[in-house]
């Protein structure tokens, strides 16, 4: 029998780990992870104040109104923050917003399955047990950040498991509604400009990563509806 790496060994481990978590679902038949069906995973990308976490908790708002028969099997994925929430934010419903300190301990120990730090020095960690439990009892919707994040938030889930699926979808808008956005989002003032030094220097309008699909973002209820036919096309529901 082939020897294989340290490094290796211990992402099979995680991954029969990860397969035990998953047990909890059928426990009466504790191999049923072996040939589980995952639900599908929606990456939003865009750069800040493109409306990312707008239009997603628009979709969700419009699902939660439709009959119970026709409605979505979705959850928006919460992302753990060491940036301060803004007034307009819920924690919890918008961010699990921690210490630093925590963080840092929170991923030396290996609780993201993927990280990233912004600009700001902020920085946005993806928790790999609250994405498992929220996967296998619902399709995930989740922000994703600017387009470097993504091969690292792909691989980060693939590492999990090779038959999680993936759509990803890049939403943008002008370069200056972004601006006229950032501005009316408000808060600290070092921040905010330096959101929009970014945007004025890195601004882009096409997707420069092999995305799905694209939305732009002009019209917030056309957007929505353009991310309810990718929901509809990928789910397969008429």
């Amino acid at each position: 029998m082939p020897k294989i790496s340290h490094k290796k060994y211990l992402e099979l481990q995680k991954k029969y780990y990860l397969g035990k978590i998953l047990c909890t679902i059928d426990p009466e038949h504790p191999d049923a992870f072996l040939h589980h069906q995952f639900n599908r995973v929606f990456i939003i990308f865009g750069f800040t104040g493109s409306g990312k976490d707008t239009i997603i908790n628009e979709f969700l708002k419009k699902n939660l109104l439709k009959p119970k028969k026709t409605r979505y099997s979705f959850v928006k994925f919460i992302r753990t923050l060491t940036r301060q929430r803004r007034p307009v934010e819920l924690d919890i419903a918008d961010g699990f917003f921690i210490e630093k300190e925590l963080f840092d301990h929170l991923k030396k120990n290996g609780r993201f399955f993927y990280s990233y730090k912004r600009y700001s020095g902020k920085e946005f960690g993806y928790d790999t047990i609250h994405f498992i439990f929220e996967l296998i009892r619902k399709n995930i919707i989740m922000v994703g950040g600017g387009e470097k994040n993504f091969e690292g938030l792909i691989t980060g889930i693939k590492s999990l498991f090779d038959s999680i699926p993936i759509t990803t979808i890049f939403i943008n808008r002008p370069k200056a509604e972004i601006i006229k956005s950032l501005k009316k989002r408000g808060g600290n003032q070092e921040g905010m400009k330096k959101r929009i030094e970014h945007i004025e220097n890195a601004w882009y309008k096409n997707p420069k990563k092999p995305m799905d699909y694209c939305i732009w973002n002009r019209d917030l209820k056309k957007a929505v509806e353009q991310l309810i036919k990718i929901v509809n096309d990928e789910l397969q529901i008429l």
